[in-house]
């Protein structure tokens, strides 16, 4: 069984995480509107970001991309800590909500976009590629969050928060997504926030008032982390072996030793 100790506390709705390739961690404070660095248990603003940053990572050039919620932009930081919006619409429609992020091997990024909570099934999945294009490659889900791509790169998991649900998606060769299927129906009412892998490809889900639920490829819970507070979000593995948990929980960061290292995260320059 895993045990969580502190990292640090007294941030402000603490949300994402991710380290830079010296492994020093950065996480990203929704509350407070910026994206801090965290080193020897002190905690540093890195950049302001103007208003609900959420998912973050990290490219191979040192660029930090965060999916900003509140100003509905996918904004980019670069290592001198200036901040642009790398994007913030598609064919002209605005995003709503973005929230979760993350890397394919060709250097795009994808990003889920909530949508406005309006009306059911309004969210959405976008890629930003290289060129500065931005693509809807799949609509019509409920308050999509977490997202995660296998260790092949040709399934995309994505969580449907208002169907409590994990999803699945085929990539094609074009990079579309295809085969939309159900991976597992979340108990209780539950909703995962944040999905990781394990080099087993066993899927982490950070649930809200339930823990960390850990899922084989079968799409059974093998076991729960016990993290259960109702502002269970972002999660990141890093130390030098990849095999430590970093979970963000109520006001604070908090670690775990795992006996399986995570999945290392796809990540490319943006100057390819």
């Amino acid at each position: 069984m895993a045990e969580f100790e502190v990292v640090i506390r007294d941030l402000k709705s603490p949300y994402g995480l991710a380290f830079d390739d010296d492994d020093v961690l950065f996480v990203s404070q929704s509350g407070a509107g910026l994206v801090s660095r965290v080193q020897n248990g002190r905690v540093e603003p890195f950049a302001r970001t103007g208003s609900r940053p959420c998912g973050i990572a990290f490219d191979d050039s040192g660029d930090l991309f965060v999916a900003e919620g509140g100003r509905h932009h996918l904004i980019l930081i670069s290592p001198d800590e200036a901040v642009e919006v790398y994007a913030s619409s598609c064919r002209g429609r605005r995003f709503a909500s973005p929230e979760e992020l993350c890397f394919a091997p060709t250097g795009n990024v994808l990003f889920s976009d909530a949508g406005h909570g309006e009306q059911e099934g309004d969210g959405s999945v976008y890629r930003a590629d290289l060129d500065g294009e931005v693509i809807e490659i799949i609509s019509g889900l409920s308050s999509p969050a977490g997202m995660i791509l296998s260790e092949d790169a040709g399934v995309l998991y994505v969580s449907e928060r208002g169907h409590h649900r994990i999803v699945t998606l085929e990539i094609d060769a074009e990079g579309n997504l295809e085969n939309h299927q159900v991976f597992v129906e979340l108990k209780d009412g539950g909703s995962a926030e944040c999905l990781l892998f394990d080099a087993h490809g066993q899927l982490y889900a950070s649930v809200p008032g339930q823990g960390i639920l850990v899922i084989d490829p079968e799409g059974d819970t093998v076991d729960t982390l016990e993290l259960p507070s109702v502002a269970l979000v972002g999660m990141a593995f890093g130390g030098l072996e990849f095999d430590q948990l970093f979970v963000c929980e109520g006001d604070g960061v908090y670690r775990a030793s795992v006996e399986v290292p995570g999945q290392r995260p796809f990540a490319v320059p943006r100057s390819v």
